[in-house]
């Protein structure tokens, strides 16, 4: 597989993300590989994960994050340090789907012809609230979201600033 298949374009300063070094992080065509991290992008934070599994045609990839512990002492500083040792346990599913990285999010919605009715409260959720799914009434959608990933790198960073 081309590397170039999977270029992710720079976010925009300013635009898409507050940090230089995240806008330089994001210009990559990094591979992902089962065993090795990665660090996904945020606003000026970011987040380290495992790569967990991928697909053969390596456009799905199930990651999950790391819980790090931080490992210096130097407080609300630029400079931290983390130690990557327990993941949440929680399977992200991405996907390489028109020309990004995307988070996959099954959701569970009402169906366009029901009308809500106080009455099936009881069947349409659970004990904490959640949505069911019930025939006739709710149905599974899923949705992309947009995700700024960068492979073979585990790197947690926490902006004190905002």
């Amino acid at each position: 597989m081309e590397n170039k298949v999977f270029k992710q374009k720079q976010l925009k300063p300013s635009i898409e993300t507050g940090s230089f070094i995240n806008m330089l992080m994001s210009s990559n065509s990094s591979i992902p590989e089962v065993g090795k991290g990665a660090t996904v992008l945020l606003w000026t934070d970011r987040h380290a994960y495992e790569v967990m599994s991928v697909s053969k045609d390596f456009k799905t990839v199930v990651i999950q994050q790391y819980l790090p512990e931080r490992i210096d002492d130097l407080g609300m500083s630029e400079s931290q340090d983390y130690k990557y040792e327990k993941l949440n346990g929680y399977d992200e599913t991405i996907v390489w789907k028109w020309g990004a990285w995307r988070k996959v999010y099954n959701k569970i919605i009402f169906e366009d012809s029901y009308e809500f009715d106080r009455k099936d409260e009881k069947e349409l959720f659970d004990e904490d609230g959640i949505i069911q799914l019930v025939e006739g009434k709710t149905k599974a959608k899923t949705e992309y979201s947009k995700v700024n990933i960068v492979f073979g790198i585990k790197e947690e960073y926490y902006d004190f600033s905002f």
